[in-house]
C-alpha cells in the first residue's frame, strides 16, 4: 500500500513538474532530465512507470494548453490572462532572437504545412517543444485540434524519454557490470 502511495505521489508530482515545463519558457530546471534519472535510478515497476509517464504527459499537455491559451489572439479564451497586443506582434522577433531563426522557422513551417500532424511531430521533439504552443497559439490554431495533437506529440516525447532512460540503464549495466 505504501508502494502505491508513493507512485502516486510521484505521479503527481512529475505531472506538475511538467505543467511548468509547458508553461515556462526558459526550461531552468529541466524535468525531462529528472524524469530519465528516476526511471533509470529508481527503475520503477511496469504500472508505476505507465502512471508516472502518463502523468508527466498530462501535465506536459495542460502547460502547453496553457501557453497557447495565453498566446492566442482568440478573445474567447477562459480564463487565460491576456497577452497586450504589443506584446504579443513582437513575440515571433523575441523569439528567433532566443531560440534562433533556424528553429522557429523549422516549427512553423511544420505546423503551417501539415497542421495537427506537424504540431504532434513537433510536440515530440525535444528542443524545438518549446516553441509549439507559441507558434499555434499566434497562428490561431484551433483548440480542439491543438489541444489532441500537442497530447499525443507529448504522449510520444515520454516515450522516447523512456526509451532514453532504459538507454543509459542497459549502458549503465554495461560498463558498471550490474
Amino acid at each position: 500500500m505504501n508502494t502505491t502511495l508513493l507512485s502516486l505521489a510521484i505521479a503527481v508530482g512529475f505531472g506538475l513538474f511538467f505543467v511548468s515545463e509547458g508553461l515556462v519558457l526558459g526550461k531552468l530546471l529541466q524535468p525531462a532530465v529528472f524524469f530519465v534519472g528516476y526511471v533509470t535510478i529508481v527503475a520503477p515497476p511496469p504500472l508505476s512507470l505507465a502512471v508516472v509517464t502518463a502523468a508527466s504527459a498530462l501535465g506536459a499537455t495542460i502547460g502547453q494548453w496553457l501557453l497557447y491559451l495565453t498566446v492566442s489572439p482568440d478573445e474567447s479564451s477562459p480564463g487565460a490572462t491576456r497577452v497586450s497586443s504589443d506584446l504579443l506582434e513582437r513575440v515571433p522577433g523575441i523569439l528567433r532572437r532566443w531560440l534562433g531563426r533556424r528553429w522557429v522557422v523549422l516549427v512553423e513551417r511544420q505546423v503551417d504545412r501539415f497542421g495537427v500532424y506537424g504540431i504532434a511531430f513537433c510536440s515530440a521533439l525535444p528542443g524545438v517543444r518549446t516553441v509549439v504552443p507559441i507558434v499555434a497559439g499566434l497562428g490561431a490554431h484551433p483548440r480542439r485540434s491543438y489541444a489532441v495533437a500537442a497530447g499525443v506529440g507529448n504522449c510520444c516525447y515520454m516515450l522516447l524519454l523512456v526509451g532514453a532512460a532504459y538507454g543509459v540503464l542497459g549502458l549503465s549495466r554495461v560498463f558498471v557490470g550490474v
